[in-house]
């Protein structure tokens, strides 16, 4: 599925003015808050069509992200798993492991090996241990308690109980090596949407406005699986739609 980013610009104009009208609550959300469900969380195995706009919104690349859920019962462990061909020849998988009150390890790899990561999450500190291109360094940075990583945040998304009218704000940890920082987000429920699968059944989304200091993402979760079924993300200087296939 394509999706024109400005398109869905115009499209959501409206309901960002009835939102920003009639939003009024803030509640600070925590990893270990018990709004969020990680017991709900399953396995599950989806392929995301990612497309890239330049400011005109052309497109300017297109790649398919593999994306897994994997439950480690006897732990109480879930791991999110992403495998992203970023070049010809090159390979990136990262992996976010959380317990059942927030974050617990991060893992980056690349292959041909030049960037590794290993991100240990402490209740008050994050640990990051880096290797780029054969320079090792280690980063402690502090974080308020409850925070989450920025990596999980996005599967967790569908399993926390968002209410409308509420600005939902959090804590989380930059994980890539050009941050690794705190980073304020901020959540909105904004609408619901219906839409089609392929072959025609209907699907209701939950739809999510994600801020943070570098970006505004749109969010659908299916309310029934609670699976991302596209986003689309515009950022300083750039854009991108990131869908179901």
């Amino acid at each position: 599925m394509y999706t024109n980013p400005y398109q869905l610009k115009f499209a959501l104009l409206f309901v960002m003015i009835v939102a920003g009208l009639t939003a009024g609550a803030q509640v600070h959300l925590s990893a270990h808050d018990q709004s969020i469900h990680y017991d709900w969380i399953t396995p599950s195995h989806t392929l995301y069509k990612h497309t890239a706009f330049d400011t005109l919104g052309n497109i300017t690349g297109e790649l398919v992200i593999d994306h897994a859920t994997a439950i480690d019962t006897a732990h109480k462990e879930i791991a999110f798993i992403n495998t992203v061909p970023f070049a010809p020849g090159k390979l990136l998988i990262d992996s976010s492991i959380d317990n059942y009150q927030g974050s617990a390890r991060y893992t980056l790899t690349t292959f041909p090996a030049t960037k590794h990561e290993f991100i240990k999450y402490l209740p008050a500190t994050v640990e990051a241990h880096n290797i780029i291109k054969g320079v090792s360094s280690t980063k402690i940075t502090p974080m308020t308690e409850g925070y989450f990583d920025d990596n999980s945040v996005w599967d967790i998304l569908g399993f926390i109980t968002f209410k409308k009218g509420i600005r939902y704000q959090l804590d989380c940890y930059g994980t890539d090596t050009h941050t690794q920082v705190s980073i304020p987000f901020e959540i909105e429920y904004i609408f619901d949407e219906v839409t089609q699968e392929q072959g025609g059944s209907a699907v209701s989304n939950m739809v999510l406005r994600v801020t943070n200091p570098g970006a505004t993402a749109y969010v659908w979760i299916n309310k029934k699986t609670h699976l991302t079924t596209k986003e689309f993300v515009q950022g300083k200087g750039y854009s991108f739609s990131q869908v179901a296939i």
